[in-house]
């Protein structure tokens, strides 16, 4: 017989002899189910692993339900604040990730920067000290290109500035060309231009990676996330195989007390079939639905 049956619990239709309020017949049921386990020990003992394995998928259940109601917690947390932060979707790269690939760009910045410092013709410490001054100055070139990205105006000033700062660069690499390298003036452009030219395309590429990655808050909102459904999917697995296994022993404890339910002999003046089903309803009384 299906172990289903066993874990239905009175459905409509199947002899419940509760639906009829004859509570005496099922208090004998139950003292004769009860009497007869006190007399069977390998039954008992298969009793008390079922039992065990009740209460484990009971305790299993309720962490599940924390795993989920956390995971839904956290997946509304990180829904408002990409609405607050993110509305457009655009932001796709991780906060750490796109701080290493800013930090990359910087760091090439700071070849074509140091031969631009260079060409202010100082000592070992302070050419390190110009190029220093430099990489923070495209460092904030890079932030206030995304700063001022729905700033029309404030952009605009800011494209300016950094526009004439790299037109003094492009001045200054000029003449240091031309005076230490010996260059002609229209070789010594071109070679200044296209260090330039390198310089301001590393700061335009780190803005548009700082405009494609994600704030702090919603990248640490988003991998709380992640976890919290994680940790909810591996909680229902580990639920599911308690479920499994409770099903076997419910299985296993329901093969030795159907034969036994279906012969046991009737009190006197009761019919047949309300005692079996009393019967049945006690064996399955034995582990309520969790």
């Amino acid at each position: 017989m299906a172990i289903d049956t066993f874990d239905g619990y009175g459905e409509p239709g199947s002899g419940d002899p509760g639906d009829g309020g004859d509570s005496s017949l099922q208090e004998q049921a139950n003292a004769s189910l009860e009497g007869w386990l006190g007399h069977h020990p390998a039954v008992a003992r298969e009793l008390k692993e079922t039992t065990r394995a009740h209460v484990h998928l009971q305790e299993l259940s309720g962490r599940t339900r924390e795993a989920d109601q956390a995971a839904d917690e956290a997946e509304q947390h990180e829904t408002t604040l990409a609405t607050k932060l993110d509305p457009a979707g655009h932001r796709v790269l991780g906060f750490a990730l796109g701080t290493v690939l800013v930090a990359l760009l910087v760091g090439l910045d700071g070849v074509p920067l140091n031969w631009a410092a260079q060409a202010f013709d100082l000592n070992s410490a302070g050419t390190w000290l110009v190029t220093l001054i430099l990489v923070a100055a495209s460092i904030g070139a890079m932030l206030g290109l995304e700063l001022t990205r729905r700033h029309a105006r404030r952009r605009g000033l800011l494209v300016g500035v950094v526009t004439a700062g790299y037109l003094a660069l492009l001045g200054l690499r000029t003449e240091f060309l031309i005076t230490v390298a010996s260059e002609s003036r229209p070789v010594a452009f071109l070679q200044a231009a296209l260090l330039t030219a390198i310089s301001a395309g590393l700061v335009l590429c780190g803005s548009a990676v700082l405009g494609r990655t994600r704030p702090l808050k919603l990248s640490q909102a988003r991998s709380a996330a992640q976890r919290t459904r994680r940790d909810a999917a591996e909680a229902r697995a580990t639920q599911n195989q308690a479920a499994e296994r409770l099903q076997r022993h419910i299985g296993g404890l329901r093969q030795m007390l159907l034969p036994w339910a279906l012969g046991s002999p009737a009190p006197a003046g009761i019919d047949r079939a309300k005692w079996t089903a009393a019967l049945e309803k006690a064996v399955r009384a034995l582990f309520p639905q969790p």
